[in-house]
């Protein structure tokens, strides 16, 4: 019974992550535009994982970008976004994102909230 239980909640969590990073990558989309375009997001709450691959103006192709490792911390009551552990498939990206986005606490804003696998804090 237990299995079953694991997984129907792998199965929903699987669903949950398809349509919120479905949510996430119109989001993120719509805001990188002037960089380049998000090809594909995928989000995985449960292992707390994100993989994007975005075509830059000026890539030939496009260029992964893997989160291995992040959590969402609630400081003064506001969620923000903590990014353990990321790599790029460019050095030069790799090295820039490792020094802006590991480490810091980055606002989230609610719909990308949920879509990570936090909960929405009360007012």
């Amino acid at each position: 019974m237990a299995a079953f239980g694991t997984m129907m909640r792998d199965m929903f969590g699987g669903i949950k992550d398809s349509l919120t990073s479905s949510a996430a990558k119109s989001f993120i989309a719509a805001r990188i535009t002037r960089y380049g375009n998000l090809t594909e997001l995928r989000i995985n709450s449960r292992e707390k994982t994100i993989l994007a691959d975005v075509l830059l103006q000026g890539e030939p192709e496009p260029i992964r970008i893997e989160v291995s490792r992040y959590r969402i911390v609630i400081k003064d009551g506001e969620p923000l976004l903590m990014i353990e552990a990321v790599r790029a498939s460019r050095a030069w990206l790799d090295n820039l994102l490792e020094d802006l986005l590991v480490g810091r606490e980055l606002p989230v804003p609610s719909m990308a909230l949920v879509a990570l696998g936090g909960a929405v804090p009360a007012p």
